[in-house]
């Protein structure tokens, strides 16, 4: 019988064999990591590169509606909406056509397909390009709004050499700022208004400047033999100063039902309106001004009630600049109430006649002025990716000239003292114009979840030798503060908007409520879609 010793274990082995798995374990660990941090970054990086392409997409967009836009202007000016812009009460009546009939147009006087007289120059919320228009391109829409700056308020007119208009601009500027939010839940007061006034005069007269933090720009206008006012080149330097924080530079939107819009400073306030054309090369101007016997060349800005001085740095033996454009006169047509307010006290204009002027202006125009004919009203159909149907909707009685506010029985009875100053501060034309471009991209509609972008460029509109020209004084810049579609009595045209509505599909109602330039995009509480 043979006897077999038992096998007996290896211990070394056994001990290796669990070392490996331990290992195994580690590098399974780690490998996980790797690849997940590898799948991890190759996320973030195909999102951050998605977003960039579609931001790209969006800025192209944008520049490409903008293109769309400025023809709409020129159309605008060519189309004889605003026949002669310069002519008339605008100072570059040489430039241009006179109003009523006057000088023929920059064509000629056989240019026009129109037969008798010409229409004064008028620029009005009948005109195309006052609306909010929608442009889509597949998943990309970009709304634009093209805002006329000659609306609004010119704080440069407190730099006026006058001391006593220059002091009568600074009273108007305190009650437009109290009647910007006036009986309401952010009403400014009369102290607070003050206080910004005050700093808006310092920081143009440079005593709240330093070469440091707030240089004072160097221009090619500058003189060195006389000190000049520290004119701010951007209505946003305006942030830098003591009282004005983004709730009162930009629209306030704050939920209803219905959505409440209270317009900022950025709304009423501009520089833009006061201008003057590229001085050129110091020196070669006045090697000129001297071989043309004093006659120096270049204009000067703020036309009308001069803002800016127009002889403050000409020097001997130079003649004053002529003024160039519309200047710093509001647009009656388009003016917000409490730019109009700011103008005059309750004593001088009451209420009622500022409340008769913007009645008669909301008012549908007579029937034989209505784009529909004798019938009355036309529906109106944008193309774009789809048709917009905004509904049915007149246009408005509008002042072509000045004179048409004799029209107005509150106006016509007022003081004719009041009324010759009034109207001196008034003009029925617009020559500078904010194109407000927004993009948005719809990434769920039903949960109004979305991508947008804000962009805003500003021109000035004049009359060519052939045609209609425009020029970027801010070419195209991002923005980030909200800035929605004034209207005067928001009550009744939240009746008539919803009148409206019932002429409109589906599609339109909901586009219109996608329009970030209308209150209803802000509105989360109602649902256009499920009406």
């Amino acid at each position: 019988m043979v006897s077999r010793t038992p096998i007996q274990p290896n211990l070394r082995q056994t001990e290796e064999g669990g070392f490996a798995l331990i290992m195994v374990v580690i590098f399974s660990v780690l490998l996980f990591v790797l690849v997940a941090d590898l799948v991890t970054s190759a996320q973030m990086a195909h999102s951050t590169g998605r977003n960039d392409v579609l931001l790209v997409r969006m800025e192209n967009h944008m520049r490409l509606t903008l293109l769309e836009v400025l023809q709409s202007l020129k159309d605008d000016l060519e189309g004889g909406d605003a026949a002669s812009m310069m002519g008339g009460e605008g100072p570059l009546a040489g430039a241009g056509a006179a109003a009523g009939g006057g000088e023929g147009a920059g064509g000629g006087e056989g240019e026009g397909e129109g037969e008798g007289e010409e229409e004064p120059p008028s620029d009005s919320r009948n005109d195309a390009w006052y609306k909010p228009t929608p442009y889509s391109d597949g998943d990309l829409t970009t709304y634009s709004w093209v805002e006329d700056e000659n609306r609004k308020f010119n704080i440069l007119s407190l730099a006026s050499p006058d001391e006593e208009y220059a002091q009568l601009s600074k009273d108007r500027l305190v009650r437009l700022i109290v009647s910007l939010r006036e009986n309401t839940l952010f009403e400014i007061t009369n102290s607070d208004a003050t206080t910004i006034a005050n700093e808006i005069e310092d920081w143009i007269n440079g005593m709240n400047r330093n070469e440091v933090h707030r240089p004072k720009p160097e221009l090619k206008s500058d003189n060195q033999n006389s000190d000049r006012k520290s004119i701010p080149l951007h209505l946003d330097e305006l942030l830098l100063l003591r009282g004005v924080e983004d709730e009162i530079f930009y629209d306030l939107v704050y939920a209803g039902p219905p959505v409440k819009v209270l317009p900022g400073l950025e709304s009423v306030l501009t520089i833009y309106t006061s201008y003057r054309t590229d001085p050129g090369d110091p020196a070669k101007v006045a090697s000129n001004a001297n071989a043309a016997g004093g006659n120096a060349a270049g204009g000067n800005a703020a036309g009308g009630n001069a803002a800016g001085g127009a002889a403050e740095g000409a020097g001997v033996g130079e003649s004053v600049p002529k003024p160039e454009g519309i200047g710093v006169r509001i647009n009656v047509n388009t003016a917000p109430r409490p730019v109009l307010r700011c103008l005059f006290s309750d004593s001088e204009l009451p209420d009622s006649v500022l409340d008769a002027i913007l009645y008669y202006r909301n008012e549908d125009a007579p029937e034989d002025e209505q784009e529909g004919g004798e019938g009355g009203v036309e529906e109106e159909i944008t193309d774009y990716s789809g048709d917009v149907m905004e509904g049915m909707e007149s246009l408005k009685k509008i002042f072509t000239t000045l004179e048409d506010l004799e029209e107005v029985p509150e106006f016509a009875s007022l003081d004719p003292d009041v009324k010759e100053r009034f109207t001196t501060l008034l003009t029925t034309e617009s020559d500078v114009f904010s194109i407000h471009l927004v993009c948005v991209f719809k990434k769920n509609e039903e949960r109004k979840i979305f991508v947008m972008s804000r962009r805003k460029s500003v021109v000035i509109r004049l009359e060519g030798e052939e045609a209609p020209r425009l020029y970027p004084i801010v070419r195209l810049e991002r923005r980030h503060g909200i800035r929605v579609l004034g209207v005067d009595f928001p009550e009744e045209d939240e009746a008539r908007r919803r009148l409206q509505e019932y002429d409109m599909d589906q599609y339109s109602l909901e586009e219109r409520a996608w329009n970030p330039f209308y209150p209803d995009f802000y509105d989360k509480s109602s649902r256009r879609d499920n009406r």
